[in-house]
């Protein structure tokens, strides 16, 4: 029988994706390399084959057609980093159970209490933006209590965190597949595509690609969904059949697999969104339709009340529900099992997105009463991980860009512009003359012009140049910022209070030198408990290395290495300025930001962007007789 610590291990091995050193392990586990390589030695005797293999180059891997084989069953999703490990924390207080036995968390992800007391500080500084949520600890045990409302904002915002940028990536999911090039794939699939003059949205093509990735596995494999010869009802038919056969043939010419007719047929269902029927199943179309719909209804109400998602304007993410759930059922009747090829890296990564795959799948199985395993809620997780990034990407700034130039002149402007600001706007339209009433209809966040303009719509307006310079990009980045901060200003004005506090606050006539304040400063730090022992030392280093003021009458002094317990921000206003390396100061910002709150750093840079490009808003700063109205003029 396996040890706690080598069942760890097989856990461990089994949500990697890719082999992990005998260090790595014997790190995470708290044991030297050569107990693990004893260990593994253990697991393999155990089992009585080489489930766990090792590479002198790369370390250990798990054998996972072994483990296939041998019907070979992994524990829980183990959660290797912190940040991964506070997620799956907040998702176990949210769905699994009302506390949680700290000592049983130690053992079940394998860290020490001082890790969990670090994990539950970070928790608390997650939830310090909901004032109905907190985290009570009792003795050893530790729950999670408030108002339900914030518990599901608490959950979507993780969840919309989780999703960026990671369902629609497709050169991420192409790193899945080590044994064929899912890119090349996708080339051919837009030449065929192109040919047939058949269009598909932009955000449907990792999905796609996905799957078909998942067919070209499992036929490397020879692991066919059917070989059976099909009927005269089912030679197919239609531009997506003809889209799907040419495309699996290529990869029969590729890969040298055989060329299965039924993988065809599947892949041409998937482009027409539903899976195709027999003669026998059309006559119940009828009946089975109201049923699906009144199952999307469900599903679609799941996931508004339980975790205040709203899919029900998803077009997309209903049709490719609607087609898998048909494809399930077919899988079903034949007995025939999904691939799992990223089930694990999906509960690994993707916690929340497989909580709500799962709750998608409690509600197919009481409408058809068919048990789904891992491997197929695994697919359920890639439509709603897919429909997530769309919400996140329908948060975009809509921008008009007013260019009265010709296509040839304008598109690599636009093109520009999309790369820089791509992931924060998208541009709807591009006109080449201002018309009120189409503007309007546009309902644009900003408007983007090469000529001057004058409107009465009470739109923010960046005039910018053809060929879109340094400068451009800069007046665009500040009104984005600007955007952000009128859409999220009480986030912004509850950040800023918690890290400017008021006994961080200091105006002094004058100081002897920067290393007076320096000194005062981090001692203040040091005196309230914020700081570490080094915090101070860790600052002068940084100084010696260069100075950190700037031209505008400014300096933002921080520490080469961090050592804070408690982000914050101390301020001191200088009446008569200091000399600070080349330049006179007269503001001092110290920056002392937790190592794991870096994101903070992004939201303070841009805050000092805008101030220092406006000398007035500059001047009203360091002119501020108190901290309320420093306060003021920063959160205005």
């Amino acid at each position: 029988m396996l040890s706690k610590r080598q069942s760890h291990i097989v856990d461990i091995l089994n949500n990697e994706m890719r082999p992990v050193t005998g260090k790595d392990l014997g790190k995470a586990l708290g044991v030297s390399d050569r107990t693990i390589r004893s260990d593994v030695e253990a697991i393999n005797g155990e089992y009585g084959c080489e489930l766990i293999r090792a590479s002198r180059r790369s370390g250990y891997f798990l054998d996972h057609e072994v483990k296939k084989a041998q019907n070979i069953s992994s524990q829980e999703v183990i959660p290797q980093t912190a940040h991964q490990r506070c997620v799956w924390l907040i998702k176990e207080l949210l769905f699994r159970s009302r506390e949680i036995n700290l000592i049983d968390l130690q053992e079940r992800v394998f860290v020490s209490g001082y890790s969990i007391d670090n994990d539950l500080r970070k928790i608390r500084e997650m939830i310090r933006k909901y004032p109905g949520l907190k985290l009570v600890r009792s003795k050893n045990h530790i729950r999670l209590s408030g108002d339900e409302g914030d518990k599901r904002k608490l959950y979507k915002e993780l969840l919309m965190e989780e999703t960026k940028g990671n369902f629609v990536n497709l050169n991420a999911i192409a790193e899945i597949w080590k044994d064929f090039d899912l890119l090349k794939l996708e080339d051919d699939f837009a030449e065929i595509c192109e040919k047939y003059d058949f269009q598909i949205s932009e955000m449907e093509y990792p999905l796609i690609m996905l799957h078909a990735g998942v067919s070209i596995e499992r036929m490397l494999n020879h692991n066919y969904v059917s070989e059976e010869a099909p009927g005269a009802e089912d030679q197919g038919g239609g531009k997506e059949y003809q889209i799907a056969d040419e495309l699996f043939a290529r990869i029969s010419d590729i890969y040298k697999v055989k060329l299965v007719k039924d993988e065809v047929l599947r892949f041409a269902g998937l482009l027409k969104g539903k899976d195709r029927v027999t003669e026998e199943e059309v006559r119940g179309r009828e009946q089975a339709d109201g049923g699906m719909e009144r199952l999307m209804r469900d599903i679609l109400e799941i996931l508004k009340q339980e975790f205040d998602i709203n899919l029900s304007g998803d077009q997309d993410f209903r049709t490719g529900i609607i087609a898998h759930i048909r494809l399930l059922m077919k899988r079903q009747q034949n007995q025939v099992t999904a691939n799992d090829i990223y089930l694990q890296e999906l509960k690994r990564k993707y916690p929340l997105v497989f909580e709500m795959a799962v709750r998608v799948a409690q509600c197919i199985e009481e409408y058809y009463g068919a048990r789904l395993n891992e491997n197929e809620i695994s697919f359920l997780a890639l439509h709603l991980g897919a429909a997530c990034e769309r919400m996140n990407t329908s948060e975009q700034y809509r921008a008009v860009a007013i260019i009265p130039n010709s296509y040839i002149m304008s598109k690599p402007c636009v093109d520009k512009l999309m790369l820089r600001f791509g992931n924060r706007m998208t541009v709807v339209r591009v006109c080449s003359f201002f018309e009120e009433r189409r503007i309007v209809q546009d309902n644009p966040d900003l408007i983007l012009t090469t000529v001057p303009l004058k409107h009465h719509l009470g739109i923010p307006t960046v005039q910018i140049s053809l060929f879109l310079n340094g400068e451009d990009e800069s007046k665009i980045f500040q009104m984005l910022n600007y955007l952000d901060k009128r859409k999220y200003h009480q986030d912004f004005v509850d950040l800023m209070e918690r890290l400017m506090r008021k006994d961080l606050f200091h105006i002094r006539e004058s100081m002897e030198s920067r290393e007076e304040i320096l000194n005062f400063l981090c001692d203040s730090l040091y005196e309230k408990g914020l700081s570490g022992e080094n915090f101070k030392e860790n600052v002068f280093r940084r100084e010696a290395l260069s100075d950190t003021s700037f031209v505008y009458g400014f300096a933002v002094p921080h520490a080469i290495e961090p050592s804070m317990k408690e982000s914050c921000i101390s301020i001191m206003i200088l009446k008569e300025p200091v000399k600070w390396g080349d330049f006179n100061v007269s503001l001092v910002v110290l920056l002392a930001i937790r190592e794991t709150d870096n994101s903070l750093l992004k939201v303070f840079f841009d805050w000092l962007c805008n101030i220092v490009t406006d000398n007035n808003k500059f001047q009203e700063l360091i002119q501020s007789s108190g901290y309320e109205e420093f306060m003021n003029h920063v959160i205005r």
